[in-house]
């Protein structure tokens, strides 16, 4: 960064924060980079009014969850990677499954899962 002109040129303000950001970036482990790109690619592919849904309800009720009920959420996500649809949906169903989540986590966790897309190309 310290050879790039262009960035020499943003105000200090705007250095740290990229700096900050990178350094975040750094001390992620592979899976969690792997992880995040997936949620990329995945949200690039997603048509205009899914993007539009998700930036507009469904972000800002992730937002309000406190990080403990987002964990307990990404957890029940990732198991269900890998399902077909009719099973995931099987699961979705299953109290047993469900079982802890408040009605509001598990609309979330639905959602979530609406938007899934298939894992980008290796």
């Amino acid at each position: 960064m310290r050879n790039n002109s262009e960035f020499r040129r943003l105000p200090p303000e705007r250095q740290a924060q990229i700096r900050n950001r990178l350094q975040r970036w750094n001390n992620l482990t592979p899976e969690q980079r792997a992880e995040i790109r997936t949620r990329e690619y995945n949200f690039e592919h997603m048509s205009p009014e899914q993007r539009e849904e998700i930036r507009n309800n469904l972000l800002p009720r992730w937002r309000e969850l406190p990080t403990d009920r987002r964990l307990t959420i990404r957890e029940h996500l990732r198991s269900l990677q890998g399902l077909s649809a009719s099973d995931r949906e099987a699961r979705l169903n299953d109290p047993e499954f469900m079982r802890g989540m408040s009605p509001n986590e598990q609309g979330i966790l639905r959602d979530l899962n609406r938007f899934q897309a298939p894992p980008p190309p290796q």
